[in-house]
């Protein structure tokens, strides 16, 4: 199974993946988030996976922006425990670090070690793995990064300060995206996005909907719909027992609302820490 990903090998997308799959799959490297979608739609991955929110830095809205526009569809959630590591070059001493480079959602899950750093330039990049391996490839010795144990390995790195997080309680939940659902899955969990009419009392309306049918609001976002200044669309992700009545909600909600997209339903993950299986 082709898997595509954000990022290069050692990525935490990767790590991600493999966590979810549980198989020996083929990693599709991609470098923007965009680019990630394209290779979905143009069938040369299989399934994307595509971080939307992190226990410390919040949501990533332009993702879930990215997966509406895109039509494709989520099938399944996986949340991934992040442990972030400085790594350098093998040998390298702390005193001797002038950069450390790193994805801006890592420098900002370890903003509390940083602080305390004197003299050291936080230069954001592209991808915490790719960091890592320009390192490796120059040898800068004078330059450090933030990333995975799987990217130290991958590029034969050294930490030389594990565990850096701010948290330790540090997640990152990630959508499995794929051309179309399998009908035949079974299914708790769905993502929504509503929009919903400029008067008063929508949002209340939308809410006592889906108390009633007994679904469990799990999450729920406001982003601005460009061009209407002051009108929202909300992102919302509900759990239930019953897909019927799911469904009888949604019929419920139709007429509540302005316009109504199922991004896709799925098997709600879980906050384990399972073994990763690598090929």
């Amino acid at each position: 199974m082709k898997v595509s990903i954000q990022g290069i090998h050692g990525a935490f997308h990767e790590e991600a993946a493999r966590l979810y799959f549980k198989e020996k799959i083929e990693i599709v490297s991609n470098l923007t988030f965009q680019d990630l979608i394209s290779s979905i739609l143009n069938k040369t991955a299989d399934n994307g996976i595509m971080a939307v929110e992190n226990t410390i830095s919040g949501t990533i809205h332009a993702n879930l922006n990215l997966i509406k526009h895109s039509g494709l569809k989520i099938t399944g959630e996986v949340y991934l425990p992040v442990n972030q590591n400085l790594i350098a070059l093998p040998a390298t001493k702390m005193q001797n670090i002038t950069e450390i480079h790193s994805h801006y959602m890592a420098i900002n899950q370890c903003q509390e070690f940083l602080n305390k750093l004197k003299n050291i330039k936080i230069i954001e990049s592209e991808d915490t793995a790719l960091s890592i391996k320009n390192i490796a490839e120059n040898q800068l010795r004078h330059v450090a990064a933030i990333g995975s144990k799987l990217a130290a390995e991958q590029y034969k790195m050294e930490i030389i300060s594990a565990n850096i997080e701010t948290s330790t309680k540090n997640y990152t939940r990630f959508l499995i995206l794929s051309n179309q659902i399998d009908s035949s899955q079974p299914y708790d969990k769905c993502s929504l996005a509503i929009i919903l009419p400029h008067k008063k009392g929508s949002l209340s309306i939308i809410l006592n909907i889906l108390s009633f049918y007994d679904i469990n609001l799990t999450k729920i976002e406001s982003v601005p719909i460009i061009g209407e200044p002051w009108h929202y669309l909300f992102y919302l992700d509900v759990q239930f027992e019953s897909a019927h009545d799911f469904s009888q909600s949604i019929e419920a909600l139709k007429p509540m609302a302005a316009k109504i997209y199922i991004l896709g339903r799925y098997t709600s993950g879980n906050l384990t820490f399972n073994k990763i299986h690598t090929n």
